[in-house]
């Protein structure tokens, strides 16, 4: 059997899908209301896994565009008005009232646009060689919406790693294009997502920035001990005929600190494996360990683009140094000082390589831990 449809490397659908219950009742309250939304959570928490589930569950048509390949403006361009051509293709039945209603709406502004079709593909691009992207966009975006006005339908642009906007020449326009649409449209509903929280922080919560306050904030944690304890015993069931012990589920957890991705990556592990019977804590870490040695390298690659105060820092967390990081105990241990130690903890905590719970500082990645804290020295 393919344990991974209950395990997926990528997104989670169906039955792989674990709890978020509060998060996609409130996603889907935003959606039905208008409401714009920004999820924001560390790489791979599940953010496209969310959205695509609360997608299928209102049956609205629903444009993506990942921009995390999205090197300039254009690119920008292209990617959304390739997610926009997408929803106008679901709504409309009908190419040819397409055709008509999108040629009609065009036709009155003072840009021209190519509007046809090229074999079963919507051709919809601005003749303009100005390069005026976010007017571009902008204009798409109006269409669409004038579209599904006309329609009576309800749509989606999902747009992840949004984050790239604000790095490119052009980006704080494009912004601006956005929010213009998203103030005033009435039947599309914007949702953003990123990897990189002090970005996206700063792109919706800066009162400089054209997105300020446009969005109700979806924070994603990590999902709770107890939803994933009845998660793996049924899924268990259906693997050995029979639960995992507390103590094994106590491992799996505890390794993963409930991260969603490695929580997976663990699972499908000790699935495929061919154990007769479920699991022990001893099965459990020997499989966890050697999965940190085959991605060893791959996290060294990633600490050696630290410099030394970020990586002794990270050091210290992921051996257990969690509290009073700027004391002086800490600062004779780690031998820095304190604005270098506080240097350090800022740019870990903005490139989401550590946070702050409880006042105790983690690392974000679990696997990092397992390998910076000595194991395999």
């Amino acid at each position: 059997m393919a344990y991974e449809a209950y395990f997926p490397r990528g997104i989670a659908a169906a039955e792989a899908f674990c709890n978020r219950v509060l998060e996609r009742k409130r996603l889907a309250h935003n959606i039905e209301t208008g409401q714009h939304t920004l999820l924001i959570s560390p790489r791979r928490y599940g953010k496209t896994s969310l959205v695509n589930y609360v997608m299928q569950e209102l049956h609205y048509p629903v444009g993506d565009a990942d921009l995390f390949v999205a090197v300039d403006a254009n690119h920008v361009e292209q990617k959304i008005l390739a997610s926009i051509k997408t929803i106008m293709k679901a709504v409309c039945s009908s190419t040819e009232q397409l055709l008509s209603l999108l040629r009609n709406y065009f036709s009155a502004l003072e840009t021209q646009w190519t509007i046809g079709t090229q074999g079963v593909n919507l051709v919809l691009q601005p003749n303009s060689s100005d390069g005026n992207v976010s007017t571009h966009i902008m204009n798409a975006l109006l269409a669409l919406e004038h579209l599904l006005q006309k329609k009576n339908k309800r749509a989606i642009i999902f747009l992840d790693e949004m984050q790239e906007i604000g790095s490119i020449e052009g980006g704080k326009s494009i912004e601006g294009a956005i929010r213009h649409v998203a103030q005033q449209s009435k039947q599309l509903s914007f949702v953003f997502s990123g990897s990189n929280r002090h970005l996206l922080q700063t792109m919706f919560f800066d009162k400089s920035r054209p997105l300020y306050k446009l969005c109700d904030k979806i924070k994603l944690e990590r999902i709770h001990a107890t939803d994933y304890v009845s998660h793996l015993k049924e899924l268990a069931m259906k693997r050995w005929d029979c639960s995992l012990s507390e103590e094994a589920l106590n491992a799996i957890l505890s390794l993963t600190e409930r991260h969603p991705y490695y929580v997976n990556s663990l699972c499908l592990r000790l699935w495929e494996s061919d154990l007769s019977s479920p699991p022990t804590p001893k099965n459990i870490e020997s499989m966890w360990l050697t999965f940190a040695a085959e991605e060893q390298l791959g996290i060294q690659q990633e600490f050696s683009k630290l410099n030394n105060s970020q990586q002794k820092v990270l050091i210290a967390i992921a051996t257990g140094y969690n509290r009073r990081l700027t004391g002086k105990e800490f600062l004779q241990h780690i031998n820095l000082s304190s604005s270098s130690v506080t240097a350090a903890i800022k740019h870990l905590k903005e490139q989401d390589y550590i946070q702050l719970l409880d006042d105790e500082y983690y690392l974000i990645d679990p696997l990092m831990t397992t390998v910076l804290s000595g194991v395999f020295r």
